[in-house]
């Protein structure tokens, strides 16, 4: 069903396709075990029964309906200190490859891991990184996308087809999902950092807006910046405020 790519130069040069699987970051990392492993294998399944998220969330996901995948890369180049420019350059090419679908403008990143269209979830991200010293020495880079779910299940979540009211050819998607990848961490690799990074900011759901945001209190807040660190930067009335992975959340 998944056929190697060939517009690509490195990613999905071997694509590991299972009907079902537990969990397609945990066989990637699994396969990093192996003397014989190398970047851009792709591993995909039809249906994902043990996929870890974010929050503990359950997310539905019907079987043969969406993209579940786990990518192996190997940014070595890159500092750990810098491993949130995988999360830029992974949202940036899922909200492309949703918006070369969809003819509006309503595809967004959202810090850290998701990418919304229409204020809705429509895919989440999760990237596990191996380091050696203050390098990363592998990555598997988990997405999760609804494409042709129909009910989502969620009230802030949606699928391709409940927008575009059309089923989707998965391996058309597939593929220009991996182009996509290719192309911004070829960027990233070139050392481009700041030009994803303007790109990420553009893009960014409430960036340079007041939305309301909970952390140990209920807040109004604007997101002014996203730090190399991956911290999220935010104005409010108790002044300029940075917050760490899971110890803020969007409310609306």
């Amino acid at each position: 069903m998944y056929k190697i790519l060939a517009k690509t130069l490195f990613l999905g040069k071997e694509v590991i396709y299972m009907p079902s699987c537990h969990s397609t970051n945990d066989i990637a990392l699994q396969m990093l075990k192996k003397p014989d492993n190398r970047e851009g294998l792709i591993v995909i399944t039809d249906h994902q029964t043990q996929g870890r998220g974010q929050r503990g969330n359950n997310w539905k996901s019907d079987s043969g309906s969406n993209l579940t995948l786990s990518i192996i890369l190997k940014p070595s180049f890159l500092l750990a200190s810098d491993q949130f420019y995988l999360n830029i350059i992974t949202s940036l090419a899922v909200r492309r490859m949703i918006e070369f679908y969809v003819n509006e403008q309503g595809a967004k990143v959202k810090w850290p891991n998701d990418v919304l269209l229409n204020e809705k979830k429509i895919a989440g991200i999760l990237i596990e990184n191996t380091l050696q010293r203050s390098s990363i020495q592998w990555s598997v880079v988990g997405m999760g996308i609804n494409i042709n779910q129909q009910g989502v299940g969620l009230e802030k979540a949606t699928s391709l087809f409940e927008v575009t009211k059309s089923m989707n050819s998965l391996p058309e998607l597939f593929e220009k999902l991996i182009e996509s990848l290719e192309y911004y961490y070829l960027k990233l690799k070139s050392g481009k950092k700041e030009e994803l990074k303007e790109e990420y900011l553009q893009h960014l759901f409430g960036f340079q807006k007041f939305r309301k945001y909970r952390t140990e209190y209920l807040f109004n807040g604007k997101i002014i910046d996203v730090e190399e660190t991956g911290r999220l930067v935010m104005e409010t009335a108790k002044g300029v405020q940075s917050f760490d992975f899971k110890e803020v959340e969007f409310l609306y």
